[in-house]
């Protein structure tokens, strides 16, 4: 069996808030607690719960936006907090992210190829190169190669996701965080971006981590379902067997306000 894409291994992570009294410690808020679990090449682990439950903090993590208090993060076999920032940056092009909104990671004041070429830019790219890979990745996600001469305000809300995809895939990473990505469109558009989620899956090998409170978005696309509650992993497995057969009452509660 083949080493794992990505391997979270017991990690942790708190916060200090601020002094509630002069003579008082801090108090600390634990927003992941313990978490392990891999992610495969090619596969697609999803990661639900209620808001506050801990799903964006270990998506940061993962993305070493931050560090763990504890445990390792693991890409491709390496510890990705262990690295210096220069080695950092060279490693980052393989595991890009997808946020919720889309227009908040495009610069309104530059044309969208100007913006979904900037990952290449920041790697040393540029040129007749990055053009074509610009051109190249907005074909793949559905729009037009002349879309690139746009400005984001000129798309409707579903075309700046796929900007924001085509944004992320052009540096071909191995691995795309998609945090409530599609959370803010409508249901149409939302089926539309999945499809189009598992068709780059499909031709370009991602391993994919789809954070989600949507159980239902969660089931249509996930191989895997890791389910969180106040910092904590509290089970996980096969899509089928988690919403067929949960384990923990808290899953339950969540398959039971999905169906109302």
């Amino acid at each position: 069996m083949s080493d794992p894409l990505l391997s979270v291994q017991d990690v942790s992570r708190r916060y200090f808030l601020p002094r509630q009294a002069l003579f008082k410690p801090a108090p600390v808020q634990t927003a992941v607690q313990g978490a392990t679990f891999d992610l495969g090449r090619g596969e697609t682990l999803g990661i639900v719960g209620e808001s506050g439950s801990g799903k964006s903090t270990l998506a940061k993590l993962v993305m070493a936006f931050e560090k763990p208090d504890t445990g390792r993060v693991l890409f491709e076999g390496q510890d990705i907090n262990t690295l210096s920032a220069s080695a950092l940056r060279l490693v980052r092009p393989r595991f890009q992210m997808v946020f919720q909104d889309p227009f908040g990671s495009l610069d309104p004041r530059r044309t969208v190829g100007w913006s979904i070429g900037e990952p290449l830019r920041a790697i040393g790219g540029g040129g007749r190169d990055t053009i074509t890979r610009v051109e190249q990745a907005l074909t793949h996600v559905g729009l037009r190669a002349l879309d690139g001469n746009k400005f984001p305000h000129e798309f409707s809300g579903g075309q700046r996701q796929r900007i924001a995809i085509a944004r992320a895939i052009i540096t071909r990473p191995a691995l795309l965080v998609a945090d409530e990505a599609v959370s803010a469109l409508d249901v149409s558009v939302q089926a539309q971006i999945l499809n189009l989620l598992m068709d780059l899956q499909d031709d370009l090998g991602l391993g994919i981590l789809f954070i989600s409170h949507d159980l239902a978005v969660v089931a249509s696309i996930c191989d895997r379902i890791l389910v969180m509650q106040n910092g904590r992993i509290l089970e996980t497995g096969a899509t089928g067997d988690v919403l067929g057969n949960p384990q923990h009452d808290y899953t339950r509660t969540l398959l039971a306000a999905a169906r109302m």
